[in-house]
């Protein structure tokens, strides 16, 4: 129940039914859609058992005084979990690290998805919810200040946002460092990744003129996850295109079909491997999802000219 006492400093929200519990109306069908509409947008909060929230404000991180945060905080959500405001005081932000959501505005309903900002201005209505199993978000509460002020001619909607990781692990960062010393670094990136992804950033809709960034937001999370075995129809469901579209897209961006850009990430990682750590090749074999060490080895060789025991003898002898 903290975020509700976070809100509650400037607003009161007022209680929350489940899908269960809303009142029944025994007015005509055109009259319980105008009610429906007009309770969809009061302050509204459900935070079921299986969520768990880290939240930081100026008490615990003073920084944030600084950067014109009023409050954030890093979510896990599972199970039951709404929130809606009728006219926030604060702009909103909702970086989506994994897992989805889903955004009901006036003007319609959005998909959250992954490595995405969700940017809510302040004074316009929003109700958000899970719409997947999981949905990991770093949230902020930003003052309605000058600093900000640009943000009120935005319209609430979800951008592709490649620092949703970044963002999420510095605010990780910034709760558990009780040392004011140690969290000015952070502080001074976690400014930069939000001036940086509060510039003029295309809306998804019109990000699918832009393939250079959704695939770069495709492989970014690929690189996160090189062990998993993945296909080319998995890489195209994530973001929702064709088998035929992605292979088109990716041989015009970068010279390489799908899988291709998948195994040249996977030699990268294994040369920064090996020449970086000491575990086995069974180990960086199956780090990238590799099961044999022969198939690893194999297209090692074929992927950078020599051995992956030659090319680490190579880094050795040049340190």
């Amino acid at each position: 129940m903290l975020r509700l006492s976070a809100y509650s400093e400037h607003e009161h929200i007022v209680g929350v039914n489940s899908p269960k519990q809303q009142p029944k109306y025994s007015a005509t069908q055109t009259n319980r859609a105008a009610v429906m509409k007009a309770t969809l947008w009061e302050d509204l909060l459900e935070l079921g058992p299986e969520c768990y929230e880290r939240f930081l404000n100026n008490e615990n991180v003073p920084e944030l005084r600084s950067l014109g945060i009023h409050v954030a905080g890093v979510s896990q959500l599972q199970g039951r979990y709404w929130v809606a405001r009728r006219s926030p005081n604060f702009h909103t932000l909702l970086f989506t690290l994994e897992g989805q959501g889903k955004l009901f505005t006036p003007a319609g309903e959005h998909t959250i998805e992954a490595n995405t900002l969700t940017l809510l201005p302040v004074g316009k209505a929003f109700r958000f919810t899970l719409n997947a199993q999981n949905w990991s978000t770093a949230w902020f509460c930003l003052e309605d200040s000058p600093a900000w002020a640009h943000l009120k001619k935005q319209a609430s909607e979800v951008h592709y946002c490649t620092a949703s990781a970044a963002i999420y692990y510095l605010l990780c960062q910034l709760y558990y460092e009780a040392d004011a010393t140690m969290r000015e670094s952070p502080t001074r990136q976690l400014r930069q990744y939000l001036q940086q992804a509060l510039s003029a950033t295309p809306r998804i809709g019109s990000d699918r003129h832009n393939p250079h960034r959704r695939l770069q937001t495709l492989f970014n999370e690929l690189q996160q996850q090189l062990h998993v075995d993945w296909s080319v129809a998995d890489m195209a469901d994530r973001i929702h295109y064709s088998v035929p579209h992605l292979h088109r897209l990716c041989k015009h961006v970068y010279g390489q079909s799908p899988l291709q850009r998948l195994i040249a990430l996977r030699m990268a990682r294994a040369q920064q491997l090996l020449s970086d750590s000491n575990w086995s090749l069974a180990q960086i074999a199956s780090t990238l999802g590799y099961q044999d060490v022969f198939n690893f080895s194999n297209r090692f060789k074929k992927v950078v000219g020599i051995a992956p025991s030659q090319y680490r003898q190579q880094q050795k002898q040049t340190k």
